[in-house]
């Protein structure tokens, strides 16, 4: 992944069903690949879109969003979403460019996938 430091991102398939996580990343084509026709993408969103513009830190939004439209991703969860950043603002603009299923990931929370 693209990140000051060492960081991963990782896909589980099983039965035929797979979750990708993101880890912390900045756009890049090797977490669109790995994400591609992913069921369940939990995806990192730290920064806000049109506000933060550090390249290859976080992503934001709309830039997850995009993430999720490229890869076909069956459904999108935004996730690693610091207090200073509004998550309603971030998830509306993962809506505004991802056809598919997005919400914000909650603690606690069990998801199918």
């Amino acid at each position: 992944m693209r990140h000051p430091v060492e960081a991963y991102a990782i896909r589980v398939e099983h039965g035929g069903r797979s979750l990708t996580y993101s880890g912390d990343t900045g756009s890049c084509d090797s977490l669109d690949e790995l994400a591609l026709g992913t069921d369940l993408f939990l995806c990192e969103a730290a920064f806000t879109h049109g506000k933060e513009n550090i390249p290859d830190l976080h992503l934001n939004g709309r830039e997850a969003g995009e993430c999720a439209q490229r890869a076909g991703a069956g459904r999108l969860l935004l996730t690693h979403i610091p207090p200073w950043t509004d998550p309603r603002v971030n998830l509306a603009d993962a809506r505004a460019v991802y056809g598919g299923p997005a919400e914000l990931a909650a603690p606690g929370v069990t998801y199918e996938v």
